[in-house]
């Protein structure tokens, strides 16, 4: 567990990972404080030398190095055969674990991962990400089916030690960490699978702001990652790199352009309208009588538009992936209130995200992970 000013989330992080239902004596804990601003050390000191069920926890403190960095401090003094990476704002299902690690009877896996899902959703930025998770369950599962699993998230997914001893640790100052080496594991010519039932929550951001950063910073190393590692679009890779990952980014650009399309269609037609009636000097009395105008004529706009049927065929694949997903992990909320607020407003903010993206990356912005 690699944690940096975590002070809100880590001692029910610890106490998740207290619980873990697992072969007594066949299980460790190491919390890695990577140069902390707040309590957070303090709060994981507390458990140091503490054992539960058999397992027993150790803090490193270290000056701030990135995740990256953190993480491979964690390895150096590891014992466990399976390495697993849990972030401080995580809660694993006490089953998690135990039903991950079957997965590893097949020597060529090097890595397992869980179905995540938010913790508690609310809101409508947490209820988006909610439906989001819900079909990152379905498609992880897919890819895994065919080992094209290319994104393992770093939040709670099992490793085996082996690989780490062979191709090295953690990418330090790589602000995508956990995306790089699942790159590199396929990369390699080894397994990533994928396990259902294995539930996890995380903590998902609540404002704006928090996540237009949070998704900068996936987007921009996802860009990184796949530049550096673009031999993988080959048939060598199977369907991995054939299909998976040309796939991905054929999405990336549609949804920018169909945000940018249908942005600029919308308030070109509302603005010729407009020009119109006051060409004929139509008066609309007010600012609400005007404000309703506008918007009644943006609605009217999008919903005669021919680019609405293909969004009508993505709610109904949207619907078929969360049904999986509830099936497999059980209830994890309201999610008929998420999924609808997903389904209209998550294209336009996925479309905004990358735009700022790309945005930062032309001007060469920097974007770092702390």
């Amino acid at each position: 567990i690699a944690m940096f000013n975590e002070e809100e989330t880590i001692k029910k992080t610890i106490e998740s990972a207290l619980n873990l239902k697992y072969p007594k004596g066949k299980l460790e804990i190491i919390v890695i404080d990577d140069g902390s601003k707040d309590n957070s050390l303090s709060i994981a000191t507390k458990f140091e030398g503490m054992q539960k069920n058999g397992i027993k926890v150790r803090v490193l403190h270290q000056e701030n190095t990135g995740k990256g960095g953190a993480l491979n401090a964690g390895l150096k003094i590891a014992k466990g055969e399976i390495i697993v990476t849990m972030d401080a704002d995580t809660y694993a299902d006490k089953k998690s674990l135990s039903a991950m690690t079957r997965f590893f009877k097949k020597p060529e896996v090097m890595c397992v991962t869980p179905s995540m899902v938010p913790y508690k959703p609310k809101g409508i930025l947490q209820r988006i990400q909610h439906a989001e998770y819900l079909l990152g369950i379905f498609l992880r599962s897919a890819f895994a089916s065919v080992n094209a699993e290319h994104i393992a998230p770093g939040a709670f997914s099992a490793y085996r030690k082996h690989f780490f001893d062979k191709h090295g640790g953690y990418e330090k100052g790589n602000i995508t960490e956990d995306l790089e080496l699942t790159f590199r594991i396929q990369y390699n010519g080894y397994e990533i699978e994928n396990c259902p039932e294995a539930l996890v929550h995380t903590v998902a951001p609540t404002k704006f702001k928090e996540i237009l950063i949070q998704r900068r910073r996936w987007y921009t190393g996802l860009i990184g990652n796949t530049i550096k590692y673009r031999k993988m679009f080959s048939r060598k890779y199977g369907d991995l790199g054939t299909f998976v990952l040309p796939i991905a980014w054929i999405s990336i650009f549609i949804s920018v352009f169909f945000l940018i399309y249908m942005v600029i269609k919308g308030i070109s037609n509302v603005m010729a309208e407009i020009s119109y009636l006051v060409s004929i000097n139509f008066y609309f009395g007010n600012y609400l009588q005007f404000g309703k105008y506008f918007f009644e004529k943006l609605f009217f706009t999008y919903l005669t538009d021919p680019v609405i049927l293909f969004f009508l065929l993505f709610i109904g694949l949207m619907t078929f992936y969360a049904k999986y997903a509830t099936r497999k992990i059980g209830n994890t909320g309201n999610l008929p209130i998420s999924l609808f607020i997903f389904l209209f407003l998550y294209p336009f903010f996925f479309g905004f995200w990358w735009v700022m993206t790309f945005i930062y990356s032309i001007f060469n912005k920097k974007i770092v992970w702390r």
